[in-house]
């Protein structure tokens, strides 16, 4: 039963088709993954014609695997068997998403920088999981993908007032308080709600929920569901290094500090996943025509001393 939005208006917003939704051949997969006893042979076969998608299980694969020798180069049935079904439908959903559009008369949602953010935010969700192993892989990528979806549905569902929306300067609790006055929902509890009826675990729901105020979170401190939403928080934070304008940078790199203590982890590791999540984001540049040609950020030359030592270790005792 959905329980993040008012039942009643989700299937308003359904029904007026104001939803984004997957289709094509990733709708496809995605029923097969769901059956009890799919054609593994023809799902393969389909999966085989995703560059996309069958890229995406060949990495996954390859972390999982690192220690081979050799890495594997193509999608079998022991690399979906590996990643498991439930993980490629999840993925089939994420990347099917990937390709909707918004409405042009909201003309302050820029999509190409939305799309730049989701698959950051993705790619960095990603590669925390791989250290924290805090949940599968794609799961993680998947559901760093769609942590930001509901934008995209105000974008699609009141384009005129979502565009005005975006054009006032508000933190993210007015954004949020805002959005819920004038829509009936805010882009967390709708995402929320779309994930919830996909079918994608509650665990990650409610993470993407919280994941702008982790501490908020009802999971208990130290729990699996506390952890995903501050590997999702600290997701959000480096995609934010990554690809946001510099006056998001000393933010950012506030929340990546919080974060960090939260899930334990040495800032010198952050180094290196910032890197991985950098490499994995070129990766989709070249792979989702909806992202560019854009670079990647360096970490400034300060993040190093304000991840060591606070925001007052980049300040001007050095002199």
């Amino acid at each position: 039963m959905l329980t993040f939005i008012e039942p009643t208006l989700f299937e308003k917003l359904k029904n007026a088709q104001a939803l984004p939704s997957p289709g094509g051949v990733r709708l496809t997969i995605m029923r097969m993954c769901a059956q009890d006893d799919p054609d593994m042979a023809e799902l393969l076969h389909l999966i085989q014609a995703d560059p996309a998608l069958s890229g995406r299980i060949i990495r996954i694969v390859n972390v999982l695997n690192a220690q081979r020798l050799r890495p594997v180069a193509a999608v079998t049935l022991d690399s979906l068997l590996l990643v498991g079904l439930q993980a490629v439908r999840q993925l089939s959903l994420a990347l099917s998403l990937a390709e909707t559009t918004a409405p042009a008369t909201c003309v302050n949602f820029k999509l190409p920088a939305f799309w730049a953010h989701a698959f950051a935010m993705a790619s960095s969700a990603q590669a925390i999981s791989s250290l924290t192993r805090v949940a599968p892989l794609s799961e993680m990528f998947s559901t760093g993908l769609l942590a930001n979806i509901g934008r995209l549905t105000l974008a699609s569902a009141h384009p005129a007032g979502y565009s005005s929306l975006l054009t006032r300067a508000l933190d993210a609790p007015a954004q949020l308080a805002m959005e819920q006055s004038l829509f009936g929902f805010n882009h967390l509890n709708i995402a929320a709600a779309l994930m919830q009826d996909w079918k994608i675990p509650e665990l990650f729901c409610d993470a993407v929920l919280h994941v702008e105020d982790p501490a908020s979170s009802q999971g208990e401190p130290g729990s699996r569901q506390r952890e995903i939403t501050w590997t999702l928080h600290l997701a959000a934070a480096m995609a934010e290094l990554g690809c946001a304008p510099s006056p998001a940078i000393d933010a950012a790199l506030g929340k990546t500090i919080v974060a960090l203590e939260q899930l334990q982890l040495p800032p010198h590791d952050f180094v290196e996943l910032y890197r991985l999540a950098g490499e994995d984001w070129q990766e989709w540049s070249q792979t989702m025509h909806v992202i560019g040609t854009r670079t990647w950020q360096s970490l400034p030359a300060r993040a190093m001393d304000m991840l060591l030592h606070g925001p007052q270790g980049a300040g001007g005792d050095h002199a």
